[in-house]
């Protein structure tokens, strides 16, 4: 049976991955003799997502074979999560907004820019292989400046920090995108279902990198 340090390295990676997972394409903006068209800077909504007064959520499937996982649009931010192949498959729920909407602590400095709840169903085991691609995004990202991630976990009951992190915004569709840290869940193991807290903050607040 895996150690509990090991349980919680796996949980605590699943975890900080949700924060950072990809970056989105950017698109051609139609130009016609009349004028340039703007394009729509806010990412979509994912389907079947709940929208709540003060958070959106959404519930799928982990494909055994990887993809990606829709982070619910809210607050004008939204995008993609992109995960490693995975046995057994899990269910996912994520629930984002830019409130602090189920009375969260202050993990960072200062007000967080975004929450983003998780839970997952039971454990399992994630693969090598990933995709690149995914991210947050929203146009209060800005492209080139920093951003921190922190975290907390719920694990045998105990809550565990972890993080944080930081990495630089790059640009995309819909406007900034925090990405970058994906690679985390290759090859962990999580033993068992966990939830927890991501909250992002402008800014670099540790020396460490995503």
């Amino acid at each position: 049976m895996p150690s509990l340090g090991h349980r919680l390295a796996g949980s605590l990676a699943i975890a900080a991955t949700l924060v950072f997972s990809a970056c989105a394409q950017l698109g051609n903006v139609p130009v016609s003799p009349q004028a340039v068209a703007i394009p729509d800077r806010t990412p979509p909504s994912c389907k079947g997502q709940v929208n709540k007064s003060e958070y959106a959520t959404l519930t799928g499937t982990l494909k055994t074979a990887g993809g990606s996982f829709c982070i619910p649009a809210y607050g004008g931010f939204g995008g993609k999560l992109e995960y490693p192949s995975l046995n057994p498959s899990i269910q996912l729920t994520l629930s984002s907004g830019t409130e602090n909407f189920d009375n969260f602590p202050t993990l960072g400095s200062g007000t967080p820019i975004f929450y983003l709840a998780f839970s997952t169903s039971r454990g399992t085991a994630f693969g090598k292989d990933l995709k690149s691609g995914g991210g947050l995004t929203g146009k209060q990202i800005v492209s080139g400046r920093p951003y921190t991630a922190y975290g907390e976990a719920s694990v045998f009951g105990d809550k565990v920090k972890f993080g944080p992190c930081y990495t630089t915004a790059t640009k995309g569709k819909y406007g900034g995108v925090i990405g970058g840290i994906g690679a985390l869940l290759k090859s962990e193991s999580i033993p068992l279902k966990v939830s927890g807290i991501i909250e992002i903050y402008s800014g670099e607040q540790t020396g460490t990198q995503c």
